[in-house]
């Protein structure tokens, strides 16, 4: 299991009883004999008064539910179904299993009066981003019905007992819900930490960035989520504070872009010298010396001939090898 896996595990242990108000628990069971049976995990009712008046998928559940959680780029296709859905058939032959062995050697002075266990008790619940395409394909050339139950949940029928999958990407952000929300994607993850931010505090959503893994798509549209008020934006403007202090690469880079367009700016107001200064201190940070003469003067001529924008790119995109060659070819651009 990869790391994302493991931390989903953590979550939905820690989160799940709190949010069920204590009346279901997440469980890593016992590896079975064969490997490929074992799932991530078993949601299982602990106290059921009060469960269904829970909003879904928690209202859907009535014993246990084997549980499997798809993270960003874990395959969510028919095998990844099929495979959960084996998971929990063979949690079930080891219950049919326990209870004819319980019948057949009762404790002594006692009957066997309990009734016929009840498959429906025991559900499929996989959860992931979203619901993939080929669900809607094979409900809709006959394969199985695909009902919409709650907002992100998706019962997948017909069986004698309920298959549940769970849209992260769909589900409302509340409370109840953090178990399966840190499972979203892209633009929807975003907004879940942006929300987890105010919801949950600062230090809780920074421990699950750091867990995560943040595709370059997702990271990119933090900086054009759009602020519906001042409060929202005070949220913003605090988490990527703290995204910045917890990457200090990043924020470096940051500071050296904005250097660089404000001598861009200076040069279109004709401040060439000080943007001249300023070019030379950038490109002696990053060769860790000063500037030779020879050094110097190329520098400026280049500042006339290829503009302070280009410059720009040069001293953060080469080596410092690199830039020296850069500077001693004459044809370089």
């Amino acid at each position: 299991m990869g790391k994302p896996d493991q931390f989903a595990k953590r979550i939905l242990q820690e989160e799940t009883p709190e949010a069920t108000g204590h009346r279901v628990t997440f469980e890593v069971p016992p590896e079975v004999p064969v490997g490929a049976l074992q799932p991530d995990g078993v949601m299982r009712v602990v106290r059921s008064p009060g469960l269904a008046e829970l909003d879904a998928p928690w209202s859907r559940l009535r014993a246990e539910a084997t549980l499997d959680v798809k993270m960003p780029r874990d395959h969510t296709d028919r095998a990844a179904l099929a495979r959960c859905e084996l998971r929990r058939h063979a949690r079930w032959v080891q219950r049919l299993e326990a209870l004819r062995a319980a019948d057949r050697n009762p404790p002594t002075g006692t009957l066997a009066t309990r009734e016929p266990p009840d498959p429906r008790d025991h559900v499929t619940w996989v959860v992931a981003p979203h619901a993939p395409q080929w669900l809607r394909d094979d409900a809709a050339r006959g394969v199985f019905t695909l009902e919409r139950v709650a907002p992100g949940c998706w019962r997948i029928g017909p069986g004698i007992h309920e298959t549940l999958w769970i849209s992260a990407n769909e589900l409302p952000l509340r409370r109840d819900l953090v178990p399966f929300l840190v499972a979203r994607s892209g633009r929807a993850l975003l907004e879940f930490l942006l929300w987890a931010a105010q919801s949950r505090g600062h230090e809780w959503t920074l421990n699950v960035v750091k867990e995560l893994d943040m595709s370059a798509e997702t990271v990119s549209e933090i900086i054009d989520v759009p602020a519906d008020d001042e409060a929202q934006n005070r949220i913003k403007t605090e988490f990527t504070r703290k995204l910045l202090a917890l990457y200090p690469d990043a924020a470096n880079e940051i500071r050296e872009k904005v250097i660089l367009e404000g001598i861009e700016k200076g040069m279109e107001k004709g401040i060439e010298k000080g943007a001249a200064q300023t070019l030379s201190r950038q490109f002696e940070r990053r060769l860790a010396r000063p500037l030779t003469a020879n050094e110097h003067d190329e520098l400026v001529e280049r500042i006339h001939t290829l503009g302070p924008s280009r410059l720009g790119d040069v001293v953060i995109d080469l080596s410092p090898v690199e830039l020296v060659e850069w500077l001693r070819d004459p044809d370089a651009r």
